[in-house]
């Protein structure tokens, strides 16, 4: 082999070295960005989104359509119908009789065809009740999907608030495993000078498998709290999501007074209840109406149309009937020529009772108005009252019903009231207890990060223990997680005081 071509295989092989370690890099870069999403956001998606509120905010179009059906109980009830029917000839039956047991020989084929139209207008007191009992459910349907959408803003904002706490969760991890590192990397270097013993390595190496565990404990409950917002909010994660959203720790100067009186005048629950009231105060008042009596009008037309398939039929049928008539008239006057006293307008002439031409023509011309060209039916309408009297108590029953429905409404309403008072006075003590304890919780930081600064500085100098610095973190951390739980624990506060007072009270 050449040296040029030695040379040319290893320029090669080099090129694919660099082409494969490229690669991850080249597929690092192809990874679509996180995408940021604030609380506000995740608010409006889960309104668009979550399956639980979208079924609720789906009564609404029925309220609509059950207060329309209460105003169309004032306009008349309309039908139509027609048909059409066809009989094939044969000999007809009666029961057990055949058509030929009562001189009837076989029919022709038969065509029919008819229409019915029909109106009905039915009004009670249940019927003009009933429109402010349909209009005051849909109110309470609306106020309804008001206090679910605010029940769901809370639920995203709390769980909001859980994934920053366990991303911020992983910092503090992430800042633990890297001070266990660093005490690793200065016990490794006094053992090497003969300062340290065994002893301090193997120390050090527990707290960093230590700090590693918790920093993979603290990333897979970030993980999972994420996907637990997506789950409320509606929609799988297809790429990773940053928060944006930042909430800052103030000194709560709310007045429990003011908060009280707002989430009196304005909360969604509060409101919906309110509406669930008069709801079944106006259903109440309906069930009453089923004493007052009910006036029913209704009117109809109709038409009929028939079709013989012979014609023939009917020209023989018409024939017989001239024929039959002829001979009868001749018969009347036989027999008053042979009377002494002749009958009155007898002789007659009989010469004009057969069927002309033109008479076939019409009958013919009439059976072929068949399907459309109806007989129209005399026209009928009617007009009744009545007046229940005693159906087995049955009303009273309902009226009854209607009215504890109503008492229970009103009581809820008043557990509500009661509750909003409650819950707006224990979140406020309850924020204010977190506000302070988030004061001191900086001060503990503060004195443990100076602790760990100081032992630090005494094991470098040989002038400390391995486990006065391993005390020293483990204080750290604490002092992190407890400040880490009162920051979240006062955002958690403000957000269930803002859901006790049914508004946002942070900027």
């Amino acid at each position: 082999m050449s040296y040029r071509e030695a040379w040319r295989r290893r320029a090669v092989r080099f090129g694919l070295a660099i082409l494969l370690a490229l690669i991850p890099a080249l597929l690092v870069a192809q990874e679509p960005p996180a995408a940021t999403l604030t609380l506000e956001q995740a608010i409006d998606l889960a309104r668009r989104y979550n399956p639980g509120f979208r079924i609720q905010a789906n009564d609404e179009a029925q309220a609509d359509w059950q207060v329309r059906e209460a105003y169309a109980a004032f306009l008349p009830s309309a039908s139509v119908s027609s048909g059409l029917t066809y009989q094939a000839q044969g000999t007809p039956r009666f029961g057990v009789f055949s058509g030929a047991d009562v001189g009837i020989g076989r029919t022709p084929s038969t065509y029919f065809s008819d229409y019915s139209l029909g109106m009905q207008l039915q009004l009670s007191g249940a019927t003009f009740f009933n429109v402010a009992q349909q209009r005051a459910n849909r109110a309470a349907t609306e106020a309804g999907i008001d206090a679910a959408a605010y029940t769901l803003t809370t639920d995203v904002t709390r769980q909001y608030l859980t994934v920053l706490r366990a991303r911020d969760g992983v910092s503090i991890a992430a800042a633990a495993l890297e001070s266990a590192e660093e005490a690793k990397r200065l016990a490794d270097a006094r053992f090497a000078v003969g300062e340290a013993t065994r002893l301090d390595v193997a120390q050090s190496e527990v707290e960093r498998g230590r700090a590693e565990v918790a920093l993979v404990q603290a990333e897979n409950l970030f993980a999972s709290e994420k996907l637990r917002l997506m789950q409320l909010i509606g929609q799988p994660i297809e790429r990773d999501i940053e928060l944006t959203s930042t909430f800052e720790v103030f000194e709560p100067t709310f007045e429990m007074a003011d908060l009280q009186d707002r989430a009196l005048r304005g909360h969604p629950q509060l409101i919906s209840a309110q509406k669930a009231e008069a709801a079944s105060v106006a259903a109440s008042r309906a069930a009453k109406m089923s004493y007052l009596p009910t006036v029913r009008f209704s009117g109809g037309w109709s038409g009929f149309v028939r079709k013989i398939g012979d014609e023939e039929y009917l020209i023989d049928q018409a024939r017989d009937s001239r024929d039959n008539a002829r001979q009868n008239c001749e018969f009347w006057n036989t027999l008053a020529g042979g009377l002494n006293n002749p009958l009155p307008g007898y002789p007659q002439d009989c010469s004009g009772l057969v069927l002309t031409p033109a008479q076939e023509q019409a009958i013919r011309a009439e059976n072929n108005a068949y399907p459309f060209n109806y007989d129209a039916n005399p026209a009928s309408f009617s007009v009744d009252v009545s007046l229940p009297i005693f159906n087995g108590f049955q009303r009273e029953r309902t009226v009854q019903t209607a009215r504890l429905a109503a008492d229970d409404a009103r009581e809820r309403r008043r557990a509500e009231e009661l509750t909003r008072r409650t819950d707006v006075a224990t979140n406020l003590m309850a924020l204010r207890t977190a506000y302070r304890t988030v004061q001191l919780e900086e001060r503990n930081v503060a004195a443990a990060a100076e602790q760990l600064e100081l032992a630090s500085e005494r094991y470098r100098l040989g002038a400390g223990s391995i486990l006065e610095l391993t005390q020293a973190q483990e204080n750290r951390v604490r002092a992190d997680q407890a400040h880490l739980t009162a920051i979240y624990g006062f955002h958690e506060s403000l957000a269930a005081l803002e859901a006790a007072v049914g508004a946002r009270l942070r900027d």
